[in-house]
């Protein structure tokens, strides 16, 4: 395959982060009546209640869905959509991790086009802007406050698709860490390493940029500074805003470059066995790095040093095995299982999950050639 040597990076979403930013929304919303969608655990966390208070204290009239559903299939997304049209809305605003920005996104694409969300899977398949989108981050994980895409789960092909298009990109995100400085393990921990590998695979893959890297270097060495500090108790107010931004940043990155290995093979085991993406991808990342290892030895021993390992006096493979001993490590650390056969993942469903995976454009950003047998191996080893 051949790439373009010409590159347009587009970074369109306004970043807002800071403690209270969310005090800002009422300023972006003025005017419209939003959609907010969000999840029912976050709901009973009372993590929106503390944006719609300040909506509240100013006077905007809203009204919530809270119907968004990990790996979300395509019926919450109309169902939103259907609730959009119903109460009137003229704005759509998300509050939570991935799903909910991913479902927030999607029902945009429904209301302003109309049909069901499955005719716009894939690229460029978005005519129309969609109603003004605003998310509020509630985990370090998925960037999706600055990412042009969304992904739908088919529960009955356990495939997930995405929707890609800066037409639904977010016109404004809030990185505000009051909503999730205290943020569990069980979830600091996987989507803090779903930001750690969005960062490394733009990083090294084929698309990669001078820009891009710049990026994806930033959000490395910030997480290596303060995702173990922001998970370990629930005080830590700046490493948690440095993990928002260290997420903003690989979003950024990896919307202009594509992503990996990882990503390919994360997508359908989530898909097919329910594994939350984030914990799917810190689990696979360390396997698909011993397989890049070779084609991107340099840029490994650049990761080491980003996130804060001591390579002095090594040589260059040297740092560059450091970097990968050092994921194993954070992995450890943050609790994340050594394989996905621990989250109920199994071997027989290897041919299944590489078939899958060698459907992903992801693959062929990669930057080692890949085949199918290189997947099915890394998946045994994996699980």
């Amino acid at each position: 395959m051949t790439f373009s040597i010409n590159h347009d990076i587009k970074i369109p979403t306004r970043i807002i982060h800071g403690i209270g930013s969310r005090k800002k929304l009422p300023e972006l919303l003025k005017g419209t009546r939003p959609l907010i969608v969000t999840d029912v655990g976050l709901v009973k966390a009372g993590i929106p209640d503390m944006v719609i208070q300040v909506l509240n204290n100013h006077s905007i009239d809203h009204t919530l869905f809270d119907g968004a559903l990990p790996n979300p299939p395509a019926k919450c997304v109309h169902a939103g959509a259907k609730h959009y049209k119903d109460e009137n809305c003229t704005s759509i605003l998300a509050i939570g991790g991935g799903s909910a920005m991913d479902v927030a996104k999607m029902i945009g694409v429904v209301v302003s086009h109309g049909g069901r969300i499955d005719r716009f899977l894939g690229a460029n398949k978005i005519t129309k802007n969609i109603p003004p989108l605003y998310c509020v981050a509630t985990t370090y994980g998925t960037g999706s406050e600055v990412t042009p895409f969304a992904v739908l789960t088919n529960p009955k092909t356990q495939n997930k698709d995405p929707v890609i298009s800066w037409r639904i990109a977010p016109l404004a995100g809030i990185l505000d860490p009051e909503l999730c400085v205290s943020l569990p393990l069980s979830v600091g921990g996987p989507t803090g390493m779903d930001a750690l590998t969005h960062a490394i695979e733009s990083y090294t893959n084929l698309l990669s940029t001078p820009i891009t890297d710049a990026f994806s270097l930033q959000a490395i060495s910030l997480i290596g500074e303060n995702l173990i500090l922001a998970c370990s108790n629930d005080y830590e107010m700046q490493a948690t805003e440095n993990m928002l931004i260290a997420s903003m940043l690989a979003g950024m990155a990896f919307s202009q470059t594509r992503l990996g290995n990882v990503h390919a093979m994360s997508h359908p085991t989530g898909a097919q066995y329910g594994v939350h993406h984030g914990l799917a991808n810190a689990i696979l990342l360390p396997y698909v790095m011993e397989f890049n290892f070779p084609s991107r030895i340099h840029k490994f021993g650049n990761i080491a040093k980003a996130l804060g390992a001591d390579v002095a006096g090594l040589s260059r493979r040297e740092a560059a095995e450091t970097a990968i001993d050092y994921v194993w490590t954070l992995n450890e650390d943050l609790q994340i299982p050594k394989t996905l056969g621990e989250c109920g993942v199994k071997k027989s469903g290897i041919r299944r999950l590489s078939k899958a995976t060698m459907d992903s454009g992801n693959v062929s950003v990669n930057p080692r050639k890949t085949l199918r047998s290189d997947i099915e191996a890394i998946f045994n080893r994996a699980i």
